[in-house]
């Protein structure tokens, strides 16, 4: 199956209606084009453009967000944690995927930002500490990026043994949208 049929496929069973698709198909179809006549560059640049088409129209969420036993240096790049269990003392890494960030320019280029909520629960919801715009982040970019990630840290080594839960909240600053994941752990 070619890149456009599958794309077309896929976009005929998510999108919000037929002129999104039709942007998002049309223009990997010029892609498929342009591979064709090897044009690699070009046919990639289209299917950003698809890509900045969808990402334009999605909701802002939190594509994967899961505690890693080391902060990541690039997209992708993480190492998972075995079990949400972890000793006290600890410091916890949270890696997180933002999609659908609003874009605006930006002189000759875009920029996006994000801040990042916490709050520190136990089990029962009692909030136990809680902190608005804990992670500020500020992107300046030529066009729109779609691998953003941000590792969140949070240093957790004077809460006492027990079970907890965490919950960050994404706000894009550009569209006042906002984004929550939440994550249970236990230190021992």
């Amino acid at each position: 199956m070619k890149i456009s049929q599958l794309l077309a496929a896929a976009m005929m069973m998510a999108a919000p209606g037929p002129t999104f698709a039709g942007q998002v198909t049309d223009l990997a179809i010029e892609a498929e084009e342009l591979i064709g006549k090897g044009d690699g560059p070009a046919a990639y640049d289209k299917m950003r453009q698809s890509l900045a088409a969808v990402s334009d129209t999605i909701p802002f969420d939190i594509r994967k967000a899961f505690f890693v036993s080391e902060k990541p240096l690039i997209f992708g790049s993480y190492k998972r944690v075995a079990s949400n269990e972890f000793p006290k003392g600890s410091s916890l890494i949270t890696y997180a995927e933002p999609i659908g960030l609003a874009w605006v320019a930006n002189g000759d280029g875009v920029k996006s930002a994000f801040t990042v909520d916490f709050e520190l629960r136990n089990p029962a919801g009692e909030i136990l500490a809680e902190q608005k715009a804990f992670g500020n982040f500020k992107v300046e970019s030529r066009e729109p990026l779609f691998e953003i990630y941000t590792p969140l840290t949070l240093d957790v080594s004077a809460v006492p043994a027990g079970d907890y839960v965490l919950k960050y909240t994404f706000n894009d600053v550009n569209s006042k949208k906002s984004s929550s994941i939440e994550q249970r752990f236990k230190l021992k």
